[in-house]
C-alpha cells in the first residue's frame, strides 16, 4: 500500500471482508458498482473480500473475490500456504491478495509493478533494492525430472559420465 501511495497517483486504498449478513452488491461491465454496508451486529462468517482504490484524478478500480476463490488461489500460488501467515492470519492475507489483484489495473509506475512481483519470490539476502536480489524460488522442471528418472543406473545424472 505504501508503494501505491508513493506512486503519487493513488489517493485512497481499502480492503475489506464481507460477512454473510452484510449488505453487499457489486456489478462489473461498462458502469461498475460496489456497495457494502456492514451489518451492525451478528455479521456472520466471512464470505467475500474486496479491495478498491481511487486515483487523485478521479479514477477508481476494485476487485472482489469469494472466500473460496481466495483459498483456491492461496493453495495454488503461495509457497507458504501450509505454514505461515495463511494459517495464522487468513483474513489479512486474503485482503492482501485481493488488493494486489486490484492494483494490477491501477495507473501506477513500473517500479511499483516490479516491487509487487518481487513480493512473490524467495530471497536469501536482504538489501535496499530487493528486486535486484536473485529469485531463489524452487520450481520443478517436469522434463528434467523425467529425463533424470530415465537415466540408466551406471550413468551419473549430474555429469553424464559412465560409472565403472
Amino acid at each position: 500500500m505504501d508503494l501505491a501511495y508513493r506512486s503519487g497517483e493513488i489517493k485512497d486504498i481499502q480492503a475489506h471482508e464481507v460477512h454473510e449478513n452484510d449488505e453487499f452488491e457489486y456489478e462489473l461491465g461498462l458502469e461498475p458498482k460496489l456497495k457494502h454496508i456492514p451489518a451492525m451486529s451478528n455479521r456472520g462468517p466471512v464470505t467475500m473480500y474486496y479491495a478498491v482504490w481511487h486515483t487523485k484524478t478521479g479514477g477508481y478500480g476494485f476487485e472482489v473475490m469469494s472466500k473460496d476463490d481466495v483459498l483456491e488461489f492461496a493453495q495454488k500460488k503461495s509457497k507458504s500456504f501450509h505454514n505461515g501467515p495463511w494459517q495464522s492470519d487468513f483474513d489479512a492475507m486474503a485482503k492482501k491478495t485481493v488488493l494486489k489483484r486490484s492494483l494490477k489495473y491501477a495507473p501506477i509506475a513500473t517500479d511499483f509493478v516490479k516491487a509487487v512481483a518481487t513480493d512473490e519470490t524467495v530471497k536469501s539476502n536482504i538489501s535496499a533494492s530487493m528486486e535486484d536480489e536473485p529469485d531463489e524460488t524452487l520450481t520443478i522442471d517436469a522434463e528434467a525430472v523425467s529425463s533424470v528418472e530415465s537415466v540408466p543406473q551406471n550413468i551419473d545424472p549430474e555429469t553424464g559420465e559412465v560409472k565403472e
